[in-house]
């Protein structure tokens, strides 16, 4: 009776060094937000950073909102764009190792009341997670920086896949040669 208390006991140990790995986390910090306003046609658009630093709910994908857009209570006429750009750096922490950092580039589009963006992911240096999924949502015509109805920038934070620890892997086999050798007697001793 002893050894299967002290083969269960070396399995769930096992069991909790890996479910430990969900409750992961990493942050993400932004920067070097250029341009933060923007005039065209008389009216005036503004840009912030979305809230630095952020940290992400476990270890799992996390949608991040990056930049904040502000329209203005009268919307122009014709058709302007302008560049923006945001540096961005992700760090992870020891169940999801890795650091990366990058600058979402994208165009910012007005055509009359309607505004868009479109944008790439340049500059990407180190490893560990994966930068997707860029969206934007158009702001509430008079929104503030800041508000409930802003037009928010977001992109799609993914941790690659950890490698278990060489600690949890060995704690796992020792468990499961444990439950091995319980079996093993118990079989011989059935028979």
């Amino acid at each position: 009776m002893m050894k299967r208390f002290a083969t269960l006991a070396a399995f769930t140990v096992a069991a909790l060094s890996f479910a430990g790995q969900a409750n992961a986390a990493y942050t993400l910090t932004l920067s070097a937000l250029n341009p933060t306003t923007f005039t065209a046609n008389g009216t005036r658009f503004d840009f912030a950073i979305a809230g630095t630093p952020q940290q992400s709910l476990g270890n799992f994908a996390q949608p991040f909102n990056v930049i904040n857009v502000a329209e203005p209570t009268t919307s122009g006429t014709g058709t302007s764009s302008v560049t923006l750009s945001e540096n961005f750096s992700i760090q992870g922490d020891a169940a999801t190792p890795g650091t990366l950092s990058g600058t979402l580039t994208g165009t910012f589009t007005i055509n009359g009341a309607l505004s868009t963006y479109s944008s790439s992911i340049t500059n990407l240096v180190g490893t560990g997670f994966t930068v997707t999924g860029v969206n934007y949502t158009q702001p509430t015509a008079g929104s503030s920086l800041g508000s409930l109805t802003q037009g928010n920038i977001s992109f799609v934070v993914t941790p690659n896949a950890v490698v278990p620890e060489p600690t949890s892997v060995a704690i796992l086999g020792l468990g499961l040669a444990g439950l091995s050798v319980v079996s093993f007697f118990r079989r011989r001793r059935h028979a």
